[in-house]
């Protein structure tokens, strides 16, 4: 962490084929008070309309923004990208597409004052109604990508998941457990959850503040959308999911539900394939394919994450403890700031 008060905070805004939607959210961004120290905008949009592109190129010029350009369309790739041209102590992800309110960046920066904090997950409010139904029966942390609401009301410390539109992590915890899993390719489904779960395995604190608020439009063209801004294989349909279910679910319960139950209902049975039933066969082979991938993948992950983790046998602490033990021993003066 920086020697000052307070950590410095970059807003990293990964966009693909948005344009006057994108540039809103910049000009949100650029007018909040306190300001974020950086701002970086990883694009992956082949051609902008021309004056879209001059707003970019002039908040780029004069240092208002940093423009990045990625030919390949990978939203973790993009965050990564973000971790990688930015030189911040915490990193503010948002989606192109949505409303900020006032004081959004002092909301996440000041969590991390505590320096126990890795992530913070700020309240989404879907600007088309969709929210995870309600859970009533209790549920371990690990499944909080399913049941935890993140447009609630109340603060909660300890969770175990955020959302992509709407989250901050601390630069030295995202990298100490590898950063951002650029094998979440397509529609990218979990990649968020995901990066969230490896946090919370690691030992970090994930806090929800709901004050640090924002509605996301999902606006209908663009983004990570399975609708297709661009022409895939079928079984990028289905391979998030599956390669989420073997990275952290596998051998649980809910991991022959997710894989054999609920992944073939929602993927192979969908709606537009039982209306043309002769794309059924295509359908079950291409999400087997999804699944043997998914699976040979994750074992490679999973000896990744092995070598990151804290060796008993040799008495020195995992890379993430070590780093976070120095990020509290340089906070010890930090106060709370006043907003």
């Amino acid at each position: 962490m920086s020697q000052s008060s307070v950590p410095t905070i970059a807003v990293a805004i990964p966009t693909y084929l948005r344009g006057r939607v994108l540039l809103e959210t910049i000009e949100q961004v650029l007018a909040q008070d306190p300001p974020a120290d950086e701002v970086v905008v990883v694009d992956q949009t082949p051609e902008h309309y021309p004056e879209v592109r001059a707003m970019l190129q002039g908040w780029h010029d004069t240092a208002r923004i940093r423009w990045v350009h990625q030919a390949t369309p990978n939203l973790p790739m993009a965050r990564n990208t973000a971790l990688r041209e930015s030189t911040s102590d915490v990193i503010i992800y948002l989606d192109d597409d949505v409303i900020l309110v006032p004081g959004f960046v002092g909301r996440h920066r000041d969590n991390f004052i505590d320096p126990s904090v890795v992530a913070v997950a700020g309240r989404t409010i879907q600007a088309k109604g969709w929210s995870i139904p309600h859970r009533a029966k209790p549920w371990r942390r690990e499944q909080d990508y399913r049941y935890f609401w993140l447009d609630g009301v109340e603060r909660v410390e300890g969770i175990a998941n955020f959302h992509g539109a709407n989250h901050s992590v601390r630069r030295i915890a995202i990298e100490a457990v590898g950063g951002y899993d650029e094998k979440y390719i397509g529609w990218a489904y979990r990649e968020d959850s995901d990066a969230a779960l490896r946090l919370y395995k690691a030992g970090g604190k994930i806090v929800f503040d709901p004050l640090a608020c924002l509605t996301h439009l999902s606006t209908p063209a663009g983004g990570c959308r399975v609708d297709g801004n661009v022409k895939r294989p079928e079984w990028h349909l289905s391979f998030p999911a599956s390669y989420f279910a073997f990275r952290h679910l596998w051998p649980t319960r809910q991991f022959w539900s997710d894989v054999f139950v609920w992944n073939v209902r929602r993927y192979v049975l969908r709606r537009k394939a039982l209306k043309r039933p002769w794309t059924l066969p295509l359908g079950a082979a291409s999400y087997a394919y999804a699944v043997g991938k998914a699976w040979r993948l994750s074992r490679q992950e999973r000896q990744r994450d092995r070598e990151r983790q804290e060796q008993p046998s040799s008495g020195q602490p995992g890379l993430m403890a070590t780093r976070m033990t120095t990020a509290a021993a340089t906070a010890t003066s930090v106060r709370p700031v006043e907003t």
